[in-house]
């Protein structure tokens, strides 16, 4: 598998693991990003769904880069985590100002990240550069 794969099935992993992480401690998730609502059972439930979000995103695009099609997986991943950050935002008034900064931030960099592996996932393989 060359770098560009691994580098794509890397992404996805990690990004089952913060969608372990929001599934099993989703009040620990949330108190990061929404504050003392996070203790709340609907919202547990919200952030347990994108956990599963996640997991099934980057299984996805992990299993999707073994095979040279993560470019989709890639593109909707980009727009689940713009979509976060969107939500926080439009939130903000009503979020701890640490909770807005820090899911833009981590939000923000996954988007970006997954928009870098997009392009080179798009553009030619390492053995075309032989």
């Amino acid at each position: 598998m060359n770098l560009q794969r691994i580098s794509i099935v890397s992404f996805g992993l990690a990004r089952v693991a913060v969608g372990v992480f929001a599934g099993s401690a989703p009040e620990r998730l949330g108190r990061t990003w929404i504050g003392d609502d996070a203790a709340g059972e609907p919202t547990k439930v919200i952030l347990r769904a994108l956990g599963a979000r996640d997991i099934a995103l980057g299984a996805g695009t992990a299993a999707a880069a073994t095979r040279d099609q993560a470019g989709p997986w890639l593109a909707v991943s980009v727009l689940a985590d713009l979509g976060d950050v969107a939500a926080t935002l439009l939130a903000r008034e009503n979020l701890p100002d640490r909770g807005v900064v820090t899911t833009s931030v981590v939000a923000g960099s996954a988007a970006l990240a997954g928009l870098a592996l997009l392009a080179v996932d798009s553009g030619p393989s390492e053995d075309e550069w032989s």
